[in-house]
């Protein structure tokens, strides 16, 4: 076998980033809801096996290896969050400004029932951080009652957290997102908006506690805000419809223009705040809603410059709809997750109203669309076992000059055909 070609470090670099990174994983933005991969590819992309054998080769491979794979770091133990946490302290006090944390640019945690020293390990990792640009709290929590029903307890992410978040990180943090049930405090949340003024994207799945009922003395503004998703994303359920802490913090960011003045992409629970979509929908070209409400029309013409809806399926009702810009319509499941019915049920709950849907689609009056996506996966997964259905509405919309496409965004045609899936 003949040695390995002799290359600049830098080259090396380049090559291992290519098989260490997951695309799309260090945006400082959410994925275009219309992208071919998803949020969680993020997880379970990454090619543990070649990442293992380029930390073995040799000296040089190593420490290349081991800078890129702590530019993401992913927890989802008590034990990998102390291994973690010593690695990076040790590193700090060794190396200074070249330390390992000082190349974290995202941190994503996913603990099952964490415990209070969960927490003062992950603050005492991100206090390693300085150049961190993203970060996800995806810790959940579970308990079952004495007669055995599951219940998620809504709790609340430590403040020494948010503290070392912000102390260490408020100049390069850009996304920040908590997306199950465990959720920033009013005072710390405000901490967070008010400090993070690179902050781009921001997803809340609730605010725990109660609203402080003091005089505010100033409006709430994010400078840089381009992202705002509110609500238990992807489903946006019923729960998160009476939800009063995220209609609260809606109606704290109605009261000026110009308090979001980059906001482009708007997604969460339906109805909105009609007070906020008057404040602001002029700037939104990106919504995603259960669309459950009559008032859905209403909504929409709030929002002249948009470009792209997704409603989430089977909440739909998108009668008399009109809108001038309107390029993309999404359908979404509600689920992502792998599920098997009786072909009947199947036909019944979910043909049936996507047929109507799509008939309420063609009716409508959308001069500008030329894209509908239909997102066939876990509840929707079905779908391309009725080639008659997918026929007909790739034929119907084709000849309107609207693609018609699948999760892939292939066209169905293609699909049913066998060359895309």
């Amino acid at each position: 076998m003949s040695p390995l070609p002799s290359l600049p470090v830098e080259v090396w670099r380049h090559i291992f980033a290519l098989v260490v990174r997951v695309p799309g994983a260090l945006l400082s933005d959410r994925l275009d809801p219309f992208s071919e991969s998803r949020e969680v590819d993020v997880y379970w992309n990454k090619d543990f096996p070649s990442r293992s054998a380029l930390l073995l080769v040799c000296k040089d491979w190593h420490s290349i290896a081991t800078e890129l794979i702590h530019e993401h770091i992913h927890l989802t133990s008590m034990k990998q969050a102390i291994l973690l946490a010593d690695r990076l302290e040790k590193s700090k006090a060794q190396d200074g400004q070249h330390a390992l944390g000082s190349l974290t640019r995202r941190v994503d945690v996913q603990l099952h029932n964490p415990v209070p020293q969960d927490s003062k390990n992950l603050a005492r990792l991100l206090r390693c951080t300085p150049n961190l640009e993203i970060f996800i709290n995806s810790n959940f929590y579970m308990t079952l009652t004495p007669n055995s029903q599951t219940i998620h307890p809504l709790r609340q992410t430590s403040s020494e957290v948010i503290r070392a978040l912000l102390s260490t990180s408020s100049h390069s943090l850009r996304r920040v997102e908590w997306t199950c049930n465990e959720s920033p405090a009013w005072s710390d949340l405000m901490d967070v908006l008010r400090d993070l003024r690179g902050l781009r994207s921001l997803t809340l799945a609730n605010i725990h506690g109660s609203f402080p009922e003091k005089p505010r003395q100033e409006h709430l503004i994010l400078p840089s805000l381009k992202t705002l998703i509110l609500g238990d994303s992807p489903s946006f359920s019923h729960a998160s419809l009476g939800n009063v802490p995220l209609n609260t913090l809606l109606t704290m960011l109605s009261e000026s223009p110009d308090q979001l003045p980059c906001l482009q992409r708007l997604e969460g629970f339906s109805p909105f705040s009609p007070e906020f979509l008057r404040t602001h929908g002029s700037k939104i070209r990106i919504v995603r809603t259960v669309a459950y409400t009559p008032l859905l029309p209403e909504i929409i013409s709030k929002c002249p410059n948009l470009e792209t809806f997704i409603t989430i399926f089977p909440h739909q009702q998108l009668e008399h709809l009109y809108h001038p810009s309107l390029k993309r319509i999404g359908i979404f499941p509600i689920s992502e997750d792998v599920v098997g019915v009786p072909v009947q049920i199947f036909a019944a709950y979910i043909m049936k109203p996507l047929e109507d849907l799509m008939c309420q689609i063609e009716e409508s009056d959308l001069p500008k669309l030329v894209q509908v996506r239909l997102r066939n996966t876990g509840t929707l997964a079905g779908v391309v076992d009725h080639p008659i259905f997918i026929q007909k509405w790739w034929s119907r919309l084709n000849s309107r000059g609207v693609r018609f496409d699948d999760k892939d965004g292939q066209p169905f045609q293609m699909s049913s055909s066998g060359t895309s899936n």
